[in-house]
């Protein structure tokens, strides 16, 4: 009942435990799936966070290159001297004269720092001075404003400062350096804003927001994020170099204003306006697969590897279970191993006793009664010695202390040396022997005392099972394409049950039909026999079916 009780109890744990376990994986998937969403929104978010930094910093580069041109270059320009180098962002730059009357003037900024005459560029095409940018080539056209004018008005003879002005007084078109944008600006940028880490995830390409949409920088690729840049505030375009403001005297306040006005033109070729969200578009795409599908294959195969570990549990609790069952199983057949072996034991041990107690006590007269009890002792003892044998040679092999010998054995004469042996005795028993062995037998390499107990252990075995049939055949020949010596025990038995075969040749183990007869037996016979072949490199194989009897062959390699 105790043994029932903990299996029982076994089998409901381990039961409750894959329940747990499939409850844990399905709970895991569902927040894996959530968590995977999440991770995916907040890489979306820092995606966005960093465009947004990459998109202020090159304004913010833009918009210094503005104050250059606004200042320095207008500056340099009214005066006549050298004018600073040009910002990186550039790589031309034109001051354009374009009054409502007359002819257009372009002078170029030369190598010297020097506001030189010069044909406007091809690219250049306006009919006004409006802060705009040219989309082929890339190009900025910034208005400039002479916007002081001293007037004194009124009878106090106050002095304002004029500071609106409607008209520029010409503009610049810089054209802007499509090599330093492509190879230094932009990857330096994406480096700052992105990081090292995303900048290897992800591809990016600078698009144009236009209509023709045309591809500035990196790769036309399906984006998981766009954000525009490239714009410039009115005022900043507006913005010019501010006049100093005259002293209005004692008792008297200058009042500086400045009027801003956006000109805005529709339907302008070539033009694109700098006071939207953006004339560029950063597009970034996620390498290899879309941003929520990376998201998902990491779910999944991060999923997959929790499964994995789950399963691995599970199999470790059905094995937990089966070894359990096959350490009580092996416990049992222990168990009936020692019951069987003490009967074993006993029956020529009490034999023995008594009919020496019959001699010792005078109760066995004449010579054929003295020989009788004598061959009846040798019998005993013969059967007490080949148990203890047995179950030595059985210790001995599978504790590892005695290692099999490697000498050349003549299998005829083995098999008909242990057939002597055995011959009185099956012969006893009734028993018809027929041997057929071939001429050709080689010599095997082994241990010619353990290949002796295998064969007599196959001989016995068919004695004590075969008895209905009382037929047996020995037979052994030489299979030159295996290159192994098969040695065959047949008889005309009940056969063995198939349910019996898979373990018929584990330790301790008998089949059901040999308990259920109560044929003497150990259970470690054939163990033995499978010990000694493998011992030996072989095999021992069986051919049986319930009333056709069995054929055992012992497989030895030559």
């Amino acid at each position: 009942m105790g043994r029932k009780y903990g299996l029982s109890m076994l089998l409901a744990v381990s039961c409750a435990l894959a329940v747990l376990l499939a409850a844990l994986a399905i709970v895991q998937y569902r927040w894996s799936t959530r968590v995977a969403a999440a991770d995916a929104q907040r890489e979306r978010e820092h995606l966005d966070s960093a465009a947004s930094l990459f998109a202020s910093q090159f304004d913010a580069i833009v918009g210094q290159a503005v104050d250059y041109l606004q200042n320095d270059a207008w500056a340099a320009f009214r005066s006549g001297e050298h004018a600073a180098p040009l910002p990186r962002l550039f790589t031309e730059l034109y001051h354009l004269d374009l009054p409502e009357r007359g002819t257009p003037q372009a002078r170029r900024l030369d190598s010297t720092g020097l506001f030189t005459a010069s044909p406007a560029p091809a690219w250049i095409d306006l009919p006004r001075c409006i802060g705009h940018a040219i989309e082929q080539p890339p190009a900025l056209i910034v208005p400039l404003y002479n916007i002081a004018t001293a007037e004194r008005r009124g009878a106090a003879g106050e002095r304002i400062v004029k500071t609106a002005a409607r008209v520029p007084e010409g503009c610049f078109a810089a054209r802007l350096d499509q090599a330093y944008l492509h190879d230094v600006l932009i990857p330096q940028l994406i480096l700052r804003a992105f990081g090292e880490t995303a900048a290897r995830e992800y591809d990016f390409a600078v698009i144009e927001r236009g209509g023709k949409r045309d591809l500035l920088y990196g790769a036309a690729q399906q984006s998981d994020l766009r954000k525009p840049f490239f714009s410039i505030s009115p005022g900043h375009l507006a913005l010019g170099h501010l006049p100093a403001v005259p002293d209005p005297g004692p008792g008297h306040t200058a009042v500086l204003v400045q009027s801003v006005e956006t000109v805005v033109t529709k339907g302008s070729p070539g033009l694109a306006n700098l006071y939207g969200p953006g004339i560029w578009e950063l597009s970034i795409a996620h390498r290899g697969s879309p941003l929520a599908a990376a998201f998902e294959k990491t779910r999944q195969r991060d999923w997959l590897a929790s499964l994995g570990v789950e399963t691995l549990l599970l199999a470790a609790i059905v094995f937990l279970v089966i070894g359990a069952r096959r350490i009580q199983r092996l416990a049992d057949q222990k168990m009936q191993f020692i019951a069987g072996v003490s009967h074993e034991l006993r029956t020529p041990v009490s034999a023995i006793a008594m009919l020496a107690r019959n001699q010792a006590d005078g109760l066995v007269s004449g010579a054929d009664k003295v020989k009788q009890y004598g061959e009846l002792i040798h019998q005993q003892s013969r059967r007490l010695n080949e148990m203890v044998e047995e179950t030595l040679e059985y210790a001995g092999i599978h504790s590892g202390l005695r290692r099999p010998a490697r000498n050349p054995v003549d299998l005829d004469r083995l098999i008909h040396a242990v057939l002597e042996a055995r011959c009185q005795e099956l012969e006893r028993h009734g028993f018809e022997v027929e041997v057929a062995l071939s001429p050709d037998l080689p010599p095997v390499h082994g241990d010619e005392s353990l290949l002796r107990t295998a064969f007599d252990n196959l001989l016995s075995n068919a004695g004590k099972y075969a008895q209905g049939g009382r037929w047996i055949r020995v037979s052994a020949d030489y299979s030159a394409p295996d290159q192994e010596v098969r040695i065959s025990v047949i008889d005309r038995g009940a056969g063995i049950d198939a349910a019996d075969q898979a373990e018929i040749f584990e330790p301790f183990c008998r089949g059901r039909a040999a308990i259920e007869a109560q044929i003497p037996g150990s259970g470690l016979g054939l163990s033995l026999v499978r010990s000694v072949a493998e011992a030996h490199r072989g095999s021992v194989t069986l051919d049986s079916a319930p009333g056709r009897g069995s054929t055992f062959t012992l497989h030895l390699p030559v």
